[in-house]
């Protein structure tokens, strides 16, 4: 059995906005208000009804965009002042928003090591291979080799 083909990338934005469609009509036949969290719409637990990442629902302008007319049609606040000026709310900070922000700058760093540390165990290999074939044990290794040129 083969895999299916995989969706390109404006296929699968199309794909993650009529699954929020379907979603948000589902809530309105229901009368079921959209899940909100300090005033505003909840975008982790609305991504996680519709079955993508949150970040769908920043990146995708059309998603952002019925997501907009969504919360302005069942009346939840958009970022806008609550006193009726024009001026954007201040954000708030999540505290579960700055730590996926951490683990996702923690994760990025391990990912690096990783890589350099497989770079490093290859050229070792290189030459401990070197060293099997030749007989010949290598005195110093190169700086680049991962040695101290010593």
């Amino acid at each position: 059995m083969t895999d299916p083909k995989p969706l390109s990338g404006a296929e699968a934005g199309a794909e993650n906005l009529e699954r929020l469609r379907r979603y948000l009509a589902a809530l309105q036949a229901e009368g079921k208000p959209l899940p909100e969290r300090n005033g505003r719409v909840n975008v982790s637990a609305v991504a996680l009804a519709c079955g993508f990442d949150r970040q769908v629902l920043y990146k995708n302008p059309a998603a952002k965009a019925e997501l907009d007319a969504a919360v302005g049609r069942m009346g939840l606040e958009t970022g806008a002042a609550a006193d009726g000026s024009d001026k954007p709310a201040a954000a708030t900070p999540d505290r579960r928003d700055r730590r996926i922000h951490q683990l996702e700058q923690e994760n990025a760093a391990l990912r690096a090591e990783v890589a350099g540390l497989r770079e490093q165990i290859r050229r070792m290999r290189h030459v401990e291979e070197h060293m099997t074939e030749s007989g010949r044990r290598v005195a110093a290794l190169f700086p680049s080799l991962g040695g101290t040129g010593e």
